[in-house]
């Protein structure tokens, strides 16, 4: 079990722009199913298979998409270093016999923040997929090249309004989407000092840069230690509202913000959703398949996962329920997947202490704790995962970051998923 600390590096500068030319005896959590299924609950180890062994130190964050337009699934990750390795990010690109290629973006010098989530999405219809990363210095948009794979080509900048020249801190969360219906993706974020919920408006003429963008702040009071967020229409008006969590806060851990007519002047109403305690990491998936997408949070120190049944009007009450209550392993990350072709919502969840991987379906009632499910016992801990069929069979494989006892051991794998 991994267990080891690593100093971080302490960043004096103020501003930031970048423009480089296995199921072991003793199961880590209760299983309580509603009604007992056949053949659950799975105990069929999932085969690792290597991305990466040696590019990086400390894996931190992951994304998952084609960025190089070859019709394979590339994997983007986000290194946080230690000292005296600084952060960098990679881009591994996959070919069809699930080999890779790596190819590191904006060099290795010491001034390169540190991701603490990244996604992909392309930010200046360019048909190529950008980054953009929160971390501890802005929102950072890793702008895509004519050609992906020249590692060189790939240009980084802090966004406007973002950074520590505005007094906000270290970001943890983004999202991208189009919040005004105008010029273009937009960012949002959760993060800051304070603790903050803001997005960041895509300029109408200039997005290959990070000038132009405007901060438009949707919660500054009662956000403390901002986690996590996602976009999702709620109220079915075409507009897209936002999910977050903050577990600083005493109430309302969990909540959503409607889009209003006008989202850069009109306030954006707050909803509960939850209090699940510390409420964390979260994913947005249908898991009682009523045509409604619900939300899951991780509470990391207490070890679970909760979610909360959407009902058909939002602004009403939603019902909180377990997921899993771990007793030996520490929840860490999660992902919302259709693990065994049955069209029910499964739910991956990643842990640390003893690192592990699992799989939780609903057996019987859904609203019952769910039959966990091996996937993978590990020697290392595991950082973050993403989803994504990696083998062509039409069943969602897993990826991880795996954080090893030392930094020799950092890696980056897959698992293919073995069901039928």
């Amino acid at each position: 079990m991994p267990n080891r600390s690593r100093p971080r590096r302490h960043r004096l500068k103020v501003a930031f722009a970048i423009a480089f030319a296995t199921m072991a005896a003793g199961t880590t959590c209760p299983t309580t199913p509603g009604t007992p299924g056949s053949g659950f609950p799975k105990s069929t180890a999932w085969t690792q298979k290597p991305i990466n062994n040696n590019a990086g130190v400390t894996p931190n964050a992951l994304t998952i998409a084609d960025f190089d337009g070859d019709g394979t699934s590339d994997v983007a990750v986000a290194y946080a270093g230690a000292d005296p390795t600084p952060a960098s990010y990679v881009i591994f690109f996959r070919a069809a016999d699930n080999t890779f290629t790596t190819v590191s973006l904006l060099g290795t010098v010491a001034d390169v923040p540190i991701g603490a989530a990244i996604k992909a999405a392309d930010m200046n219809n360019d048909t190529r997929p950008d980054l953009i990363v929160a971390t501890d210095q802005g929102i950072l948009y890793i702008l895509s090249p004519a050609d992906p794979r020249v590692g060189a080509d790939w240009q980084g900048f802090i966004i406007s309004g973002s950074g520590m020249d505005s007094g906000i801190g270290p970001w943890r969360d983004v999202a991208i989407g189009d919040i005004d219906g105008a010029a273009g993706p937009d960012i949002v974020a959760a993060g800051g000092t304070v603790g903050r919920l803001c997005w960041f408006r895509s300029p109408a003429a200039d997005t290959n840069s990070g000038s132009g963008w405007a901060r438009i702040d949707i919660d500054t009071t009662t956000r403390t230690d901002a986690r996590s967020v996602a976009l999702i229409d709620l109220t079915n008006d075409s507009r897209l509202d936002i999910v977050s969590t903050a577990p600083g806060e005493t109430e309302n851990r969990v909540a959503w913000y409607g889009n209003p007519a006008n989202p850069s002047t009109d306030a954006w109403p707050k909803v509960p959703i939850g209090n699940l305690p510390a409420a964390g990491k979260l994913a947005i998936g249908d898991l009682n398949v009523d045509g409604r997408a619900d939300v899951v949070a991780v509470n990391r120190p207490g070890r679970q996962i909760g979610w909360y049944i959407r009902p058909a009007d939002p602004t009403q009450a939603w019902s909180g329920f377990q997921v899993t209550q771990y007793n030996a392993a520490t929840p860490i990350d999660l992902a919302v997947a259709d693990i065994d072709g049955n069209s029910q919502p499964d739910l991956v969840v990643a842990t640390q202490q003893p690192g592990s991987l699992r799989w939780f379906t609903p057996v019987g009632v859904q609203t019952n704790v769910w039959t966990e499910n091996q996937l993978r016992d590990l020697n290392e801990d595991v950082a973050a995962i993403a989803t994504g069929d990696f083998d062509a069979d039409s069943r969602p494989d897993v990826t991880a970051l795996l954080i090893g006892a030392t930094a020799a051991d950092d890696s980056v794998a897959w698992f293919e998923n073995p069901e039928p």
